[in-house]
């Protein structure tokens, strides 16, 4: 039911989006700041996506994200690759968008014994869907800040966090 919420609603943005996102630079790289909040702990780390023009508002997707907490005195991290279309609306100075995208998982934790490292690391399916919005500095460059919902599939277990990443973007070709 919320797949078909979610696919719905993109479809209908993509139908009142104005035609000046066409002016838009066709590729983008995305930089930043991020934090993951999961199971009540704040995980801190960095994002990064490249955005590569398919056709006037829509884009895919590579996203790239690397997550580190201290857990209970146990050391974890996450870090994701996924891939998706993003579609874009409006133009000039701020570009709202929305995205969903899947790739892989792969989560590490691991404590220190008398200076032995004792590790375990599994990799799983995940999956995003969420938005943001692209603030013009003028020229090439842009603000952005984003915010998905992250969905995790590992050893028979879903897991599913909210993440907020906010940096910088260059466009590309753009004016």
């Amino acid at each position: 039911m919320k797949a078909s919420w979610l696919a719905a609603s993109l479809l209908a943005a993509a139908g009142s989006a104005t035609a000046s996102a066409q002016d838009a630079g066709k590729h983008d790289a995305f930089a930043g700041y991020s934090m993951l909040a999961a199971d009540g702990d704040r995980w801190q780390g960095w994002h990064a996506a490249l955005g590569l023009g398919l056709s006037g508002r829509l884009s895919l997707v590579l996203d790239a994200s690397s997550h580190q907490a201290d857990v209970e005195g146990t050391d974890v991290s996450a870090l994701s690759l996924m891939a998706g279309p993003r579609l874009t609306f409006g133009g000039g100075r701020l570009r709202p968008f929305l995205h969903v995208i899947g790739g892989v998982v792969r989560t590490k934790a691991g404590v220190g014994v008398f200076e032995v490292d004792i590790s375990e690391s599994t990799t799983g399916f995940g999956g995003a869907a969420g938005g943001g919005v692209d603030l013009g500095l003028g020229g090439r460059w842009a603000a952005r800040l984003t915010g998905d919902y992250r969905m995790v599939r590992i050893d028979d277990e879903t897991v599913s966090d909210p993440r907020f990443s906010a940096g910088v973007v260059y466009r590309f070709g753009a004016e």
